[in-house]
């Protein structure tokens, strides 16, 4: 039942593409991804990746301070993650420079 449900999503699943040709950024391509997430004070956030390529990927506070990190990931479920008193968190997925990859990327929180 729904309103019982412990895990409340975030963001997705979506499908997201890094690495693409964008001649509007600097050196062509999008090798950074970045994913805002609007989330509640004393939650734990847990980030999914599902990538067919491996992409690097990192968790940040709303000052752009890290609180986890993972390199080379494919398929992986990262967190928990404390939201102390945040209303904002971001994602960034990355790639070498002429490297692409699409990953489905979903984010939830869960009470602590």
């Amino acid at each position: 039942m729904a309103l019982f449900d412990k895990r409340e999503q975030v963001y997705g699943p979506e499908q997201v593409s890094v690495g693409d040709f964008d001649p509007t950024v600097d050196g062509c391509y999008r090798n950074v991804v970045t994913v805002s997430l609007d989330v509640r004070p004393k939650r734990a956030l847990f980030v999914k990746v599902v990538s067919d390529r491996p992409v690097d990927v990192l968790v940040a506070r709303e000052n752009g301070s890290s609180v986890g990190h993972k390199d080379g990931v494919t398929d992986a479920v990262l967190g928990p993650y404390s939201t102390d008193k945040l209303h904002s968190m971001g994602i960034f997925l990355g790639v070498y420079p002429g490297d692409k990859a699409l990953v489905t990327l979903e984010a939830w929180m869960e009470r602590e």
